[in-house]
């Protein structure tokens, strides 16, 4: 994507950065892909940046970039909450402790829009930030958590718990090296036993902060743990597992298969939800992957999406019986994914 050298003023309002910036010093000022608004714009000048990097076009938003004018506030918002964790992540990578500050401040805006769900699922579909996946998905996932914990009737307290588990599950990834983390293809086995300390990694991170509950913690250390105890970093089985755990594996795995990945491209909620019944009982909760297959298909009712053909049709229809069967109108004609057998959506819109 193109970039351009430019002097720190006010013409660069609602840029997006092209680079991570630091101080003198050393120290991450404001991450890749920051909308610089007048808070930004002030900071940049206090630590005296006088040139950055920024984009000629929007990376957001796969191959049609939406422009600044389009973006509303709270995908605005959203690409804040993706920065603040991408700073969280990189400052522990750097040696630093965990700015439970910055974690507390994501956390409490995700759970704010409890009662606005819909506006935040909206920017989880439509914001795709380039390069960020290890950041946006620590954001999805507390999104995904909380609806579940909703969806399950949790008490505010249990609410905010699991929204910080989703937000801090991967925090180990932090102490992974960048080029097994970011590695274009299958991980050898010894690449892949070294990802699988992450759970391990990231307790050990926030295993000292009473601030965090210990079911929270426990969710960090156990969300890769199977039912049928074939995960890891322990083995046990999902029994053994408490509830906010079993939330953030299916959050998780929901959040994997959606998204851009360095190794394939973004699949779509439907497709997800086949994957998740394949692996079924074997890995996750059947209670827990039922409360989603009941609930979250109804946020993609009249979503407009592009067909592998290039016709654009309009989602009409999901059966709570068959998450992954919708029915799409396509100009005058009703396309059923129930009798269909191939994946026909190229992309969503």
């Amino acid at each position: 994507m193109d970039k351009k050298y430019v002097e720190v003023n006010e013409e660069i309002l609602g840029s997006y950065l092209g680079e991570d910036v630091y101080s003198i010093g050393g120290n991450m000022i404001v991450p890749l892909n920051t909308i610089v608004n007048e808070h930004i714009l002030k900071k940049l000048l206090d630590f005296r940046i006088d040139r950055v990097f920024i984009y000629n076009s929007n990376p957001v938003h796969g191959d049609d970039y939406l422009s600044a004018e389009n973006i509303n506030e709270d995908q605005k918002k959203y690409i804040e909450d993706v920065n603040e964790a991408k700073m969280m992540i990189q400052d522990l990578a750097s040696g630093k402790e965990l700015d439970f500050n910055k974690a507390e401040n994501i956390s409490e805006h995700i759970y704010s829009k409890l009662n606005d769900c819909g506006a935040l699922m909206d920017c989880v579909n439509s914001v795709r930030i380039a390069d960020s996946y290890t950041y946006s998905h620590l954001v999805n996932v507390s999104v995904y958590s909380m609806l579940l914990g909703k969806w399950l009737s949790f008490t505010k307290k249990q609410l905010k718990d699991v929204v910080m588990a989703g937000l801090l599950h991967d925090v180990g990834k932090a102490q992974i090296p960048l080029e097994i983390l970011n590695k274009k293809g299958p991980l050898t086995d010894h690449e892949y036993e070294i990802m699988k300390r992450h759970p391990v990694y990231g307790y050990e991170i926030i295993k000292n902060y009473s601030e965090i509950s210990m079911d929270v913690k426990r969710a960090v250390i156990m969300h890769h743990e199977k039912e049928n105890g074939s995960g890891y970093p322990f083995g046990i089985k999902g029994n053994q597992k408490n509830l906010y755990s079993k939330i953030i594996t299916v959050a998780d795995i929901f959040d994997a298969i959606t998204s851009e990945r360095v190794y394939r491209g973004r699949q779509t909620p439907f497709t997800a939800f086949k994957e998740l019944e394949s692996v079924g009982f074997d890995t996750v909760d059947p209670k827990i992957m039922m409360v989603l297959f009941t609930n979250m298909p109804s946020y993609y009712v009249g979503s407009k999406v592009k067909m592998t053909n290039g016709e654009i049709g309009e989602i009409v229809y999901v059966p709570n019986q068959c998450a992954y069967a919708p029915v799409i109108r396509v100009n005058e004609n009703f396309v059923d994914f129930s009798v269909e057998k191939e994946e026909l959506i190229k992309e969503f819109l």
